[in-house]
């Protein structure tokens, strides 16, 4: 097991119950841009713990994802830029440029899909978005897709009977394939450049070049 699960699931365990849940949901999207599996926790714990509501499960998780999201949220707001490069600040004012009024919208929509929504929160944070509003948009995302999620431990469950170790498996070999590609995507290039150059151009390059020019060993060689 990996080593942050097995550090999540314990502190679960410990704390007990649909709090341990929120828990490890707080710390499993504290830390901007590293992917902590909190997810397969939550998929595990719907999956092995007798009596556990799926859908319980998914709303607790959620909002303690939606709690660590805000988190980030107001130290981008407060004091990311003392930690920033030039160039990263300016990256990330142009992306809250692009946002703009569609802010809830890109918020909920990465936060409903395995996606890096840090890309966008950060943003949002520096150019003094809404609290309340990223605050319902990140909550309501986080929500559907932990409650997807523990629904998806149990139906596994509860159909594979003697194969649930083999099915579990298969599960988390998926879900490490998801998160491999969505974390080597650089989607800060892709809001960059989709805000400086528009929906169809950025369509354009994609055709030309292919999501390869988004690769983040290729755009760090640059």
């Amino acid at each position: 097991m990996h080593p942050l699960l097995a550090w999540l699931l314990s502190i679960a365990r410990g704390v007990g119950g649909y709090l341990g849940i929120f828990v490890i949901s707080i710390l499993g999207n504290l830390i901007p841009f590293i992917p902590i599996p909190y997810l397969v926790a939550v998929y595990l714990y719907a999956a092995y713990v007798p009596g556990s509501n799926p859908f319980l499960v998914g709303v607790v998780s959620g909002v303690g994802a939606g709690v660590g999201k805000l988190l980030v949220y107001l130290f981008s707001r407060g004091g990311a830029r003392l930690f920033m490069s030039q160039e990263s600040r300016e990256r990330f004012e142009k992306i809250g440029k692009m946002l703009g009024n569609y802010g809830a919208i890109a918020v909920f929509l990465f936060a409903v899909t395995p996606s890096p929504d840090d890309a966008i929160i950060i943003p949002l944070g520096m150019m003094g978005y809404h609290p309340l509003k990223f605050f319902a948009a990140v909550t309501a995302g986080k929500i559907i897709i932990s409650i997807a999620t523990a629904f998806a431990g149990k139906a596994v469950f509860q159909l594979a009977g003697e194969n649930f170790l083999e099915s579990l498996a298969t599960s988390i070999a998926l879900f490490v394939v998801v998160m491999l590609l969505i974390y080597l995507l650089d989607w800060e290039a892709i809001l960059s450049d989709l805000g400086s150059k528009g929906a169809r151009g950025f369509l354009e390059d994609l055709r030309r070049e292919g999501f390869s020019k988004y690769m983040k060993y290729r755009t760090s060689a640059r």
